[in-house]
């Protein structure tokens, strides 16, 4: 009997892991990322992409130590925590993606409009 109630309070620890994990692989992936944008854009975008590095590195810092117990036992990390992080963040990017929350939106009717020239 008493062995069935200690049973009650066993925590699966699996699920805790998921959540870090996966914001370590959005804010590595979100410095990649904003290193390669910011390559392919030019001298004008390195100067917002740096406060954006900043952040992320920031939450990377804090989150070191979980990282390096994470992976000092690479023969005891589940790989279901691995394969639940990468797919909640391709998720979240896709949606931010389709977001896409930091692009002015146009108006194609304006833009029609006021374009004659072929260079539009």
């Amino acid at each position: 009997m008493i062995q069935n109630l200690g049973e009650l309070y066993m925590v699966k620890w699996t699920t805790l892991l998921i959540p870090p994990t996966t914001l370590l692989i959005i804010n590595i992936v979100g410095v990649v990322a904003g290193f390669s944008d910011a390559l392919n854009k030019g001298y004008e975008a390195w100067g917002p992409l740096f406060g954006k590095v900043f952040f992320a590195f920031w939450v990377i810092l804090h989150l070191y130590p979980f990282l390096k117990g994470l992976m000092g036992r690479q023969n005891r990390t589940p790989t279901i925590v691995v394969l639940w992080s990468v797919l909640l963040a391709s998720v979240f990017s896709l949606v931010w993606v389709k977001i896409n929350p930091f692009v002015n939106k146009v108006d194609n009717t304006l833009v029609a409009e006021t374009c004659i020239s072929i260079d539009c």
